[in-house]
């Protein structure tokens, strides 16, 4: 309770130190009239792959754009750094690279134990998120990314298979950005960072390429990791009515170590330690992905077609504690569109294809290596076909959406092992309503969406028999997870103050949870089972009454519970709140411009929330302050330093980042770092 207090109070003083900073700046400046105009009908929302605009989309829909400031002097090493002041989502930094970032959308995506599940991800219009539903984020440098789109809601019309939300980020810089541009910095942890960006039109073609590489040595014992990452993309014009563009990406982890989760006693006596079984068996990850695209978009004169087709390759070899895990993944799709012209409302039909094949080995893991005792050696594929049809009819002020999708997913195992060929095959029907209207400066939006979530094959892969023994072959009962969603809320704009503000409520039931049933000889058995209800407010305020700061903000509440149904390992759930869920969260970032110097503070508090099902581990609230400055002026003939130096928890909070959820030997908690500086500069070349 004092620790509940005592975050309060500072939570309190951290909110009237940043009001303060700008009463101190509009004081010393003069506000100009000539205030930026808020165009939000002229922004397209893209993770709707739609013609909707933001200004009159009929769903819950956030979007960034980050500033020249924002992209030199915020290290961006994890997602969170970007999404904290988004409501809806919660991004965590794990400190832990083997592991990746835990995101949840509306406490959807709660249960997964590494990775992304629940909710969808996009990168420069390529789904991260293959056709079992799983994501990996390693692909992403958060410090290339230059916009991004956050529907809040169900989106399985848009996107289908693990839909409970959609990230869309862009990495294209604007046309007026520099053309090339390296950014390099040092800090704590032994951290370094190099990245390079780059773009022009030669010719016909307009190319667009970033690379980078980081290493650190962490905050905890045995967490050191290195990244590789880039990409590259090319676009021109087919004659006066076509287009074509090509990415290729790529994204390497020589090294990740895995340093585990920890109990309450060890992450708060010793928050750096590692886990000493983890360092006996050296876990950790080694991973090699290539991504390619290719998107043809022709222009007739009854419509745009668009067709997009993409391909995965990915090689993993992940050491953990027992296991020794290896895994060949081939996976890619398609997409095609038309979108209607002469029509009296916006009408747009399509069909995608996705495709998935894991060549999956594991074995005994000793020492670090792979042992003799092969206990998974089998192929999984996917299948996903899809047909999908989405509308728009304006009606003056009024606005309605409708959308319908199927899908048809087909799932098979090739055990070599048991030496036996399984498969299971279902279908699901997804519809989208929404309306919105226009009240001039307020606009209001309702709307009602689906999504599912389907099981993995390893999920698939075992069931029980009626003696209650263990039998092999796909489970012919298990089910998607199915989702139904209802959100209502307005937007206001006010061009005078450039001020929006975004207000929503929503509800979401969750049936036909996926759960482990049992646990027999070590196989975990899975069922459908264990509903839950998802309530909550989320409110979001960007304003920038003149050119001296800025100020954005962001609070949401939640109540996700069990609400009944069978659950975990048959323990009866009913009222307890989902694990992983922060019940309040708080995000805010404040800028001023004094001439060509920047400064930046971020503020993020987030309240106690549980780790495991049983609702008796609770990870405490915890309250971050960051701070950043630049400075613009070394301008000269062609080029321009920008130096900046970034600092993380100002006042060195000790606090736990992340949760692993329902660790079943009670080390649930995974410690956040120190109080941590970097220090660099950014160099462009016009």
């Amino acid at each position: 309770m004092k620790s509940t207090i005592r975050n309060f109070f500072l939570f309190v003083l951290a909110i009237i130190f940043q009001f303060s900073l700008i009463t101190v700046n509009l004081s010393a400046q003069e506000i100009v009239d000539d205030t930026l105009s808020v165009q939000l009908d002229e922004i397209r929302v893209e993770a709707t792959h739609s013609s909707v605009t933001i200004g009159r989309a009929p769903l819950s829909v956030s979007y960034m754009n980050r500033d020249p400031a924002d992209m030199t002097a915020r290290p961006a090493a994890t997602m969170d750094e970007l999404t904290f002041t988004l409501p809806g989502v919660w991004i965590s930094n794990r400190e832990n690279n083997a592991l990746g970032e835990r995101m949840t959308i509306r406490g959807m995506g709660w249960r997964s134990q590494f990775g992304v599940r629940g909710v969808q991800v996009i990168l420069d219009d390529i789904p991260l998120t293959v056709a079992d539903g799983q994501t990996v984020m390693n692909l992403v440098d958060p410090a290339m990314i230059q916009s991004l789109e956050l529907l809040r809601g169900p989106s399985a019309t848009f996107w289908g298979n693990s839909s409970g939300g959609v990230l869309y980020m862009r990495t294209r810089p604007s046309p007026d950005a520099p053309k090339l541009t390296y950014r390099g910095y040092m800090g704590s942890f032994n951290t370094m960072k190099q990245e390079l960006r780059w773009h022009e039109e030669i010719g016909r073609v307009r190319w667009n390429a970033y690379s980078s590489y980081y290493d650190t040595d962490g905050f905890r014992d045995y967490s050191a990791a290195q990244l590789i990452r880039g990409g590259i993309s090319a676009g021109f014009d087919i004659g006066n009515h076509s287009g074509f563009e090509a990415q290729l990406a790529y994204s390497g982890m020589p090294k990740a170590e895995h340093p585990g989760s920890l109990p309450a006693d060890s992450a708060k006596v010793n928050p750096s330690m590692a886990w000493p079984f983890n360092v006996n068996t050296q876990s950790g990850k080694e991973f090699h992905q290539l991504m390619a695209s290719g998107r043809f978009m022709r222009d007739f004169e009854s419509g745009l077609f668009t067709i997009l087709a993409h391909g995965t390759y990915r090689d993993l070899t992940n050491p953990l504690p027992v296991p020794y895990i290896m895994v060949d993944r081939l996976a890619g799709g398609t997409r095609a569109t038309y979108d209607f012209y002469n029509l009296p409302f916006n009408l747009q039909i399509g069909g995608e294809m996705k495709w998935q094949h894991d060549e999956r080995e594991q074995r005994n893991n000793v020492e670090g290596s792979s042992g003799d005792n092969l206990v998974i050696n089998q192929n999984d594929d996917v299948r996903v076909q899809a047909l999908f049809a989405k509308s728009v009819i304006d009606i003056d002020r009024l606005s309605i959406s409708l959308g319908l999708r199927g899908d048809r997913m087909e799932f098979m195992v090739d055990d070599f092992i048991e030496n036996e060929k399984s498969s299971r095959t279902f279908t699901t029907i997804n519809p989208s309503l929404g309306i919105h209207y226009n009240f001039g400066d307020i606009r209001w939006f309702s709307s009602f969406s689906t999504s599912f979530e389907s099981p993995t094959t390893t999920e698939f892969k075992n069931r029980l028999g009626p003696d209650g023994n263990l039998l092999t072959g796909f489970n012919p009962d298990l089910d998607p997870e199915r989702t139904l969603g209802f959100e209502t809320g307005f937007r206001s704009y006010y061009n005078a103050l450039n001020l929006e503000f975004d207000l929503t409520g929503f509800y979401q039931f969750v049936t036909d949870q996926i759960i482990q049933e049992t646990l027999i000889d070590g196989q975990a058995i899975f069922s459908n089972g264990g509903d839950a209800e998802h309530t909550g407010i989320e409110a979001h305020l960007r304003l920038q009454p003149s050119h001296f700061f800025s100020l954005e903000m962001m609070y949401t509440w939640i109540n996700a519970e069990f609400s009944g149904g069978e659950y975990e390992m048959g323990e009866e759930f009913k009222g307890n709140k989902l694990p992983g869920v922060a019940p309040h969260r708080f995000g805010s970032k404040l800028s001023l411009f004094f001439r060509e110097h920047t400064l930046s503070t971020d503020l993020e508090w987030i309240d106690d929330y549980y780790a495991d099902s049983a609702n008796t581990a609770v990870n405490d609230s915890y309250m971050l302050v960051n701070g950043r400055w630049t400075y613009g002026g070394l301008d000269f003939d062609g080029w321009r330093i920008r130096p900046f130096v970034s600092v993380h928890n100002i006042f060195n909070t000790r606090y736990n980042t992340s949760v692993a959820i329902n660790n079943n030997f009670g080390r649930f908690f995974e410690p956040g770092s120190d109080r941590s500086f970097r220090a660099g500069f950014t160099l462009d070349l016009k």
